[in-house]
């Protein structure tokens, strides 16, 4: 049974498309997340300032969450455990974009951008990566 499982996981049509939505989530996913990584971006001020639980914590650990689904979703590995990693960060990222009246630093991103990715995560993790993935090539 053990088996099956990554096996369903990494299941995917033969879709060429794909790659849009998954180029979608993963380039902002990873861009991001490296800014976090690095300081380019006040984090800290932002988890406070949305009150999201143990910001000590998830100063290190969303960034990382980020690239790590970014990475998955760029190259088609595990695309789907990208997917969901990605939709909840997503959805941690609209929420703080509306509870903060007065965003910190130079950058405030655009509501729509949390919602796009979001969806593109959506559909990752409904339909596969797609053809030109890692997941796709694991069944060949």
């Amino acid at each position: 049974m053990a088996g099956t499982i990554p096996a369903s996981i990494r299941r995917t049509t033969p879709a060429k498309w794909l790659i849009v939505p998954r180029l979608i989530a993963a380039l902002p996913l990873t861009v991001f997340g490296a800014f976090h990584l690095t300081g380019m971006t006040p984090l800290m001020q932002i988890l406070e300032r949305a009150s999201i639980p143990l910001p000590g914590v998830n100063y290190y650990v969303a960034p990382l969450v980020m690239v790590a689904a970014g990475l998955s979703l760029g190259f088609g590995y595990y695309a789907r455990v990208g997917a969901v990693l990605g939709a909840v960060a997503m959805i941690v990222a609209a929420y703080s974009k509306l509870v903060i009246t007065e965003w910190p630093g130079s950058m405030e991103p655009p509501l729509a951008l949390p919602i796009v990715v979001f969806a593109a995560c959506a559909v990752v993790l409904v339909l596969g990566a797609g053809a030109w993935s890692a997941d796709h090539r694991s069944r060949l």
